[in-house]
């Protein structure tokens, strides 16, 4: 068997790979150079947020003896799955492979936004000692998280939120129930009643037609003064020019973003503000949640290929 990766998989997920069929890595392959070769393999490897184009009809066209794409990662958006269906391709994502890194990032975000973290530590490279400048920071106990999307990551947000901080836990998603979002601490709620009641607005929603720019401005003028956005679901769900439309005018208190529209992002009005901050997409790539990644993708795409894997790693 052969297997083309195409991203930074980590090594340990190559390591265990090279064990057992013959490996490419080729990185940066423009959509017709991969089109162009990818037939010739068994296994295509990648990560979803590193690819270079969609993986759809133009490139799976001569897919030839491809049987097998392993994503790396949790997001589907760049994918025609049902064409890939189609030519007898199984694809093979890694849902919650990352949620505590993710959930993890979100919190240190918040904690930002909460105690004006990065202002003050630029005002002190800029030999301003404000100890008094930065008392209206809040405490996070016995404040409201709302939810925007209840999967793996949503679930470990709240968990963290709720038992580390003593904050109240809205969810609102579509695709659970009351008693599943009672199980893991939460109350369900529409999503009007999570604008208006939260302190704290956290998204972990996939990117897609329903979920477009779902937070603009009518969604931001119904959330409370004051109150904080986040984002490390996907870029395009919120709306940015009304972003700093209330950030500026300060009806919010603070944004964070791990996820931007366009990526990658170097110019934004957005950044010309004091109470926002941007991390670019790296709120899932912690050493522990990459090396848990490329070892259970490899493992369970030669799996699929009935081809029976020494055990990985117990807990990786």
């Amino acid at each position: 068997m052969k297997a083309l990766v195409i991203d930074h998989i980590h090594e340990e997920g190559i390591t265990l790979l090279k064990q057992y069929c013959e490996v490419d890595v080729n990185h940066g392959l423009s959509p017709e150079e991969l089109a162009a070769i990818v037939g010739n393999y068994d296994i295509l490897l990648g990560r979803a947020t590193h690819l270079t184009g969609k993986i759809e009809k133009p490139l799976l066209e001569n897919s030839g003896k491809l049987k097998v794409i392993g994503i790396a990662s949790v997001g589907l958006d760049q994918f025609d799955q049902g064409y890939i269906a189609s030519k007898g391709i199984k694809l093979i994502n890694l849902p919650g492979v990352n949620s505590v890194s993710v959930a993890e990032h979100t919190v240190s975000l918040l904690l930002c936004g909460m105690r004006h973290i990065l202002l003050a530590y630029q005002q002190m490279k800029e030999s301003i000692w404000n100890k008094h400048g930065f008392t209206s920071a809040l405490e996070l106990n016995g404040k409201t998280v709302g939810i925007i999307g209840f999967g793996n990551i949503g679930k470990s947000v709240g968990s963290i939120l709720k038992k580390g901080f003593n904050m109240n836990v809205l969810a609102f998603d579509p695709y659970i129930d009351e008693e599943e979002a009672k199980e893991n601490g939460a109350r369900l709620v529409s999503l009007d009643e999570l604008l208006t009641q939260s302190d704290v607005v956290t998204i972990h929603a996939p990117l897609t037609d329903e979920t477009h720019h779902m937070i603009a401005e009518e969604e931001i003028k119904k959330m409370k003064k004051d109150a904080i956005l986040l984002n490390a679901g996907r870029g395009g769900i919120i709306n940015e020019d009304a972003l700093y439309k209330y950030l500026k005018n300060h009806h919010l208190r603070f944004a964070g973003l791990d996820v931007q529209e366009t990526e990658p992002c170097y110019h934004s009005p957005l950044f010309s503000l004091d109470n926002f901050i941007a991390t670019p997409h790296i709120a899932g790539l912690t050493y522990d949640a990459l090396s848990r990644a490329g070892k259970r993708v490899v493992t369970e795409c030669l799996e699929y290929l009935n081809v029976e894997v020494d055990a990985i790693t117990p807990g990786a």
